[in-house]
């Protein structure tokens, strides 16, 4: 018995820094950019977008400026999320919208909660964080951002999503890269969604319950 708790204690120990710490995530916030022509513009040419995402536990919020008309904020936590458009007085259903849908991934295996395999490239140096790369090929719309292949990098501690280069299955090109990442604690209602839309959603989130029961 001694010997078999040494033995576990010593694999412990053989672990990677990175493996041991990924699931001791701190709230986060991260500026990006987001670039490609998977971003239209009113003109039809390739879009530029900002985009700041926060997280703390499992609550994400993802707020967007892609230009006029097209600002807004995505809310995800439990089962649920919402996409807030500045163009509208609703919160919408989201849970198919790809911005910020994938936001941290495994350090070691970072492909396979997604479900496709994946090869490591270079790593970089991204908003001042170590990051590891890797490629992907056959991913539907799975990979960041609605993608089927590409390159994507990784923050080395955490796994947190830094950067990608990759195309969807139309040959739309998505580019996204941070530009600033930071740890610090993070309020509460920084989630919490506009009192004016609390009714809507709570009623919606009611009848989406129902759904999946009926449908069990």
């Amino acid at each position: 018995m001694k010997r078999c708790l040494i033995v576990m204690a010593w694999a412990v120990l053989a672990l990677p820094a990175s493996a041991l710490q990924a699931a001791e995530l701190p709230d986060v916030k991260i500026d990006a950019v987001l670039q490609g022509s998977g971003i239209r513009t009113l003109a039809g040419h390739d879009g530029v977008a900002a985009e700041t995402i926060w997280i703390k536990g499992d609550k994400t919020r993802v707020d967007f400026d892609a230009g006029a008309g097209r600002r807004g904020r995505i809310l995800r936590g439990g089962d649920h999320a919402w996409l807030l458009m500045s163009t509208s007085r609703r919160a919408l259903p989201a849970d198919h919208v790809r911005i910020g849908a994938i936001t941290r991934l495994d350090v070691a295996r970072p492909c396979w909660d997604l479900g496709f395999a994946c090869a490591p490239v270079e790593s970089r140096r991204i908003a001042g964080r170590p990051a590891h790369g890797w490629r992907y090929r056959h991913a539907g719309h799975a990979g960041p951002g609605g993608s089927d292949s590409g390159v994507f990098w990784i923050d080395a501690e955490y796994g947190l999503l830094l950067a990608f280069e990759a195309k969807d299955s139309a040959g739309h090109t998505h580019r996204m890269e941070a530009t600033a990442v930071g740890f610090a604690e993070i309020p509460d209602d920084t989630f919490a969604m506009p009192e004016s839309l609390r009714v809507d959603v709570k009623k919606a989130n009611s009848r989406a319950d129902r759904l999946r029961r009926y449908a069990q």
